[in-house]
C-alpha cells in the first residue's frame, strides 16, 4: 500500500520516499522523509523540525511494542509516521503537523516537555500540574494553537490509567469536531488500530474491541467536516481507504468494552 503525497513536481528521490511504506521506515527515514515532503509542499520546515526535535527528546528512554521487523522500536517511529501519513494525505497545515509530532508527549513525558522547553524545571510531582506546566511550555514555543490540539488529543488522566475503552471512545468523539483536532487524532488512530495485527492475540482482541467503534465515528466526522479539513481529494480518498481497511481488519464490537486493560502499545 502506497500513500501518496499530492506534489507540484517529484524526483526520482522523492518518489522512492513516497513508494517506502511507513512501517518499513526507521527513525531517521521517517524525519527525513518527513522534512522532504515538507519541503516539496513548501512547509516552512523550522516549527516542523523543533517539534520533532521535541518528540524524539521528550520520547528518548520509551519503546513501541510493534512486531513488525522488531519487537520493539523507538516510541519516536509513531508520532513520525503520524506526521508522514498525513503530509501524504495533502495536509500543509504547519500547526497541524507540529501538534502531530508532539501529540504524546504531555500525556506521557510532560517533565521532559518542561525541561526542554522552560527555563524553569518543576520538581512537582503531580500529574495535572506536570501536564498544565507541559502545555503552557508547548503554547510559548509554538503557539497557542498547537498547544489546543495537543491537549484536546491527549487522554484524560483517569481514562490513560485504567483504560476505560468507553470513556476513551467519549473522548475522541467530543474532540474529532475541530478539523486540526480530527486529523491528528485520526493519523494517531490509524496507526494504533493498524499496529494492532502484529500484536499477541490477547493485545490484539484486546485493542481492536478499543478501537472497532471508533471506525464510524471518525468516517461521521470525515463527512461532516468535508472541506474544512483543506485536503486534496487524494487525501480525502486515502482517509476512506484506511477507514474501510480498518473497518474490515477489526472485528465488530460484540462484547462489553467498558472495563478493558490499559496497554502502553497503542493509545
Amino acid at each position: 500500500m502506497i500513500e501518496r503525497i499530492p506534489m507540484h513536481d517529484t524526483t526520482p528521490m522523492s518518489r522512492t520516499f513516497d513508494a517506502i511504506a511507513l512501517k518499513e521506515m526507521d527513525p531517521a527515514l521517517l524525519a527525513l522523509a518527513v522534512l522532504e515532503a515538507a519541503e516539496r509542499a513548501s512547509i516552512s520546515g523550522g516549527v516542523l523540525r523543533q517539534a520533532m526535535n521535541v518528540a524524539a527528546l521528550a520520547h528518548i528512554d520509551q519503546n513501541r511494542k510493534n512486531g513488525i521487523k522488531n519487537p520493539e522500536d523507538p516510541y519516536i517511529v509513531h508520532p513520525l509516521r503520524n506526521v508522514l501519513r498525513l503530509l501524504r494525505y495533502g495536509c500543509v497545515d504547519g500547526d497541524v503537523l507540529a501538534a502531530t509530532a508532539l501529540h504524546d508527549t504531555v500525556e506521557d513525558q510532560p517533565r521532559a516537555v518542561i525541561e526542554l522547553l522552560s527555563d524553569h524545571p518543576t520538581s512537582d510531582e503531580d500529574e495535572s500540574l506536570l501536564r498544565q506546566l507541559a502545555s503552557r511550555a508547548i503554547s510559548d514555543t509554538f503557539g497557542e494553537r498547537v498547544s489546543n490540539i495537543v491537549a484536546a488529543v491527549t487522554n484524560p488522566i483517569n481514562d490513560s490509567r485504567d483504560g476505560n475503552a468507553v470513556s476513551y471512545r467519549d473522548h475522541v468523539v467530543s474532540v474529532i469536531d475541530d478539523p486540526g483536532v480530527f486529523l491528528v487524532k485520526f493519523s494517531d488512530f490509524v496507526d494504533n488500530a493498524g499496529s494492532v495485527k502484529h500484536l499477541d492475540e490477547p493485545t490484539r482482541t484486546r485493542l481492536s474491541v478499543k478501537y472497532a467503534p471508533l471506525v464510524q465515528d471518525f468516517r461521521t466526522a470525515a463527512t461532516t467536516l468535508g472541506d474544512r479539513l483543506n485536503l486534496p481529494q487524494s487525501g480525502f480518498d486515502d482517509i476512506a481507504r484506511h477507514l474501510d481497511e480498518l473497518e474490515a481488519r477489526l472485528p465488530a464490537d460484540k462484547s462489553d468494552p467498558g472495563n478493558l486493560e490499559s496497554s502502553s502499545t497503542a493509545t
